[in-house]
């Protein structure tokens, strides 16, 4: 249940690979990625098995993977592995208020605390899956700038290099 609600892999199995275990950023990224394909296999087949898979749907998160992993493979190469961790922790924290506005919504479908008004729980909800989409942007907008500053920086040796070459 907490894998499906809050995707305990990346937000707390690379974490805690990162800062229990010592590893390094890109060693718990791919670690995971192993879990999560192995274990989303096994889930997909029992799902299949039952008719309950949408292949269209598949196609689709398939073909927008084939993109995001080309550009983690590029990624990897140039953005560096405190970069990485710091993505990571913002982008907990952003979350972390996110849920956090969400837990009065819940008490009160739970019937914990007395029933939020309409009004009240369609702003909660709003402002959390606003404070969502900005973690979304603001951790791609830090990688993507590391990136391209990485690839600027490469560039920018390769022509040093050249350079040099030509003057011995």
């Amino acid at each position: 249940m907490l894998a499906a609600t809050i995707a305990v892999g990346g937000f707390i199995g690379v974490p805690a690979m990162i800062y229990v275990l010592g590893a390094p950023a890109i060693m718990g990224s791919a670690t995971e990625l192993v879990i999560a394909f192995v274990m989303g296999m096994g889930g997909s087949f029992k799902y299949a098995l039952h008719g309950l898979v949408d292949i269209r749907l598949s196609l689709i998160i398939l073909a927008g993977s084939l993109f995001g992993v080309q550009l983690g493979a590029i990624g990897t190469t140039y953005v560096k592995g405190y970069v990485i961790k710091l993505v990571m922790g913002v982008i907990m924290i952003i979350v972390l208020f996110s849920r956090g506005l969400m837990v009065p919504v819940y008490s009160s479908q739970l019937g914990l605390i007395n029933p939020l008004a309409e009004g009240t729980v369609k702003i909660l909800k709003s402002t959390s899956f606003g404070l969502m989409i900005i973690a979304l942007l603001i951790g791609a907008f830090i990688v993507l700038k590391a990136m391209w500053q990485g690839i600027r920086a490469e560039r920018k040796t390769a022509t040093q290099e050249v350079l040099d070459h030509g003057r011995v």
